[in-house]
């Protein structure tokens, strides 16, 4: 997989090289309050994250990127796939309602509100559609992270439902390939 560029970014599979890079990112104080419920996470962990982002690139094309400004090599945020884990835990969903490909997505504070993190997910959506066998994904937030609920309302995920999971108040989102291009179709008309 090569990286994807952007208007203002250039989106790169994640690496071994990267995970220094996003180790810091994801253990800044900010981006961890609602990508892993405000705890610290090893170094261990996320030298496992991108073996699995690696693992998904090599067998559906998908994965995790790292987004760094189109001038700079600075890791300034991340977004990508992986798979769904814990549609036994949706309440009133089969599994064939829910997704098995789920979307994740941060940026550091020095960069919201820019509309960078829409610009990379976009990107990404288009790869996972247009190149890749995804039909449809699923995103889940934090209910109060109303920054990453806008992103996903922006790009045209339907609401899936809420719920505690994980012993968090979440909410669910979801998007299929016809309804991105459909999406995609009106704002280009």
């Amino acid at each position: 997989m090569s990286e994807i560029i952007t208007e203002r970014l250039k989106l790169q599979p994640v690496a071994a090289g990267d995970i220094d890079s996003l180790h810091a990112l994801w253990t800044d104080r900010e981006m961890r309050r609602y990508l892993f419920a405000d705890h610290i996470i090893p170094r261990e962990q996320v030298e496992s994250m991108v073996a699995a982002s690696d693992a998904m690139f090599t067998s559906r094309g998908i994965g995790y990127f790292t987004l760094r400004a189109r001038d700079d090599d600075n890791v300034i945020g991340f977004c990508g796939f992986r798979l769904f884990q814990g549609v036994e835990d949706l309440q009133a969903k089969t599994q064939d309602d829910i997704p098995d490909v789920e979307l994740l997505y941060g940026i550091l504070p020095d960069f919201w509100g820019e509309g960078l993190i829409s610009e990379a997910v976009n990107a990404v959506l288009q790869h996972a559609f247009e190149e890749c066998d995804v039909d449809r994904i699923i995103a889940v937030t934090d209910t109060p992270n109303q920054r990453s609920v806008n992103v996903l309302q922006r790009l045209g995920m339907s609401f899936l439902g809420r719920q505690e999971w994980q012993g968090l108040d979440r909410v669910f989102y979801t998007l299929s390939r016809d309804e991105f291009e459909e999406f995609h179709s009106d704002a280009d008309d």
